[in-house]
């Protein structure tokens, strides 16, 4: 789980958890083109966000993005009790 402000942060995170890449500049595996395609149609709706990575249904050892956003921490923080509306 990482909580993500923005899309820099997001493209990191997306490297390190997808395709491995630890450092700006470290190769993999995958060409640039198939990366760019994947953060692109991965990308959260908006930032601040809070990322996940959930098990492809039906596919063991695959993982994709999932993103949690302010008005749903606010319906669950509300449910909890914190009492506080926006």
């Amino acid at each position: 789980m990482k909580f993500l402000n923005n899309e820099f942060e997001y493209r990191n995170w997306i490297m390190h958890e997808i395709f491995q890449v630890t450092a700006v500049g470290e190769s993999s595996e995958f060409a640039d083109q198939e990366i760019e395609d994947f953060i692109f149609d991965a990308r959260p709706v908006a930032y601040p966000c809070i990322a996940v990575m959930i098990q492809t249904p039906g596919q063991p050892g695959v993982c994709e993005p999932r993103f949690v956003y302010k008005e749903q921490v606010f319906e669950w923080a509300h449910q909890m009790g914190f009492g506080f509306d926006s």
